[in-house]
């Protein structure tokens, strides 16, 4: 048969051309994966800064039992009360 046994630089290609094969799914799987990634949320949570005791306080606030289905888009652009605070030494 020609071409056996294979010759190196063969055996070395085909192997490069298998691992680009393999991390071009992955990143198509990763993409897919994000794009279509939804939220399913019962609650809204607030977190806020107390002024007085320096502590977090926690706040929820429950929906109907039904739940709520939003894009992740939706819920990245919604406007949660969160602020971050910077650390000074």
């Amino acid at each position: 048969l020609p071409g056996c046994p294979p010759k190196p630089e063969a055996v070395i290609d085909a192997l490069t051309k298998l691992h680009k094969i393999s991390r071009e799914i992955v990143e198509d799987r990763t993409l897919s994966q994000k794009k279509n990634r939804c939220f399913t949320t019962s609650h809204k949570l607030y977190v806020r800064h107390s002024t007085n005791t320096g502590t977090y306080e926690q706040e929820l606030l429950y929906q109907s039992s039904s739940t709520l289905d939003i894009s992740s888009e939706t819920f990245f652009k919604s406007k949660s009360p969160v602020s971050s605070y910077k650390l000074v030494n």
